[in-house]
């Protein structure tokens, strides 16, 4: 069942507009694979995904984007399927930490440079860390990096989740997004999935039956 509501969600594909990086602060980025070593934004990346204004996280030290650049080939995913290969994708774990993260953090975020930052490295450190396919290394900004590691310290305290689901691309960098901004399924793609759950009740009651 998640599977068929997975691919129900990332069926159809969107057009995203990356605006910038606000709030933010500077920090030094060193990735080992791909090779990547200089000074980037971190704080929340400005979408307009569809025309609807969307707040996000990069979840990608894979792909690079550009302000004011516009792809079409976006879409929705479960979280932990995300990112695409070879940043990704994260797994239930991660997906749930990041979840935590937001839901503490992110009302701070949204207005603190500071603190907009720190959730960004946090979450970009924890998809390192247990991916395990490359390793970064933040730095050149002790305030962030400090409150970064203290957000992911505070994990093993953190129970509320807030819901997220992945804007992927082939080409563009990989996103985490709240759930409520992404579109619900197509009437037709709903019908299709009630009618795989009516189907699945039939084979149930058929099986009793034989049983029976």
């Amino acid at each position: 069942m998640a599977a068929v509501l997975a691919g129900a969600m990332s069926a159809s594909a969107v057009t995203l507009t990356f605006n910038g990086v606000s709030p933010n602060e500077i920090v030094n980025l060193t990735v080992s694979s791909p090779s990547f070593s200089g000074g980037v934004y971190a704080g929340i990346y400005n979408q307009t995904v569809d025309g609807v204004a969307t707040p996000s996280f990069c979840i990608d030290v894979a792909r690079q984007i550009s302000a004011g650049q516009t792809l079409n080939d976006y879409s929705y995913t479960d979280l932990a399927l995300a990112p695409l290969t070879p940043a990704g994708p994260m797994g239930s774990a991660v997906a749930t930490d990041i979840e935590k993260l937001w839901a503490a953090y992110y009302p701070a975020a949204s207005v603190t440079n500071q603190d907009a930052a720190a959730l960004q490295v946090a979450i970009w450190e924890d998809i390192a860390a247990k991916v395990g396919t490359y390793t970064i290394t933040v730095s050149g900004n002790p305030l962030v990096t400090t409150e970064a590691a203290n957000m992911l310290g505070s994990l093993s305290s953190l129970t509320a989740q807030a819901d997220l689901v992945g804007l992927v691309s082939p080409d563009g960098q990989n996103y985490v997004v709240p759930a409520d901004l992404a579109p619900v399924p197509e009437p037709t793609t709903a019908g299709c999935f009630l009618l795989g759950l009516g189907a699945l009740a039939c084979f149930q009651r058929f099986t009793q039956n034989r049983r029976s």
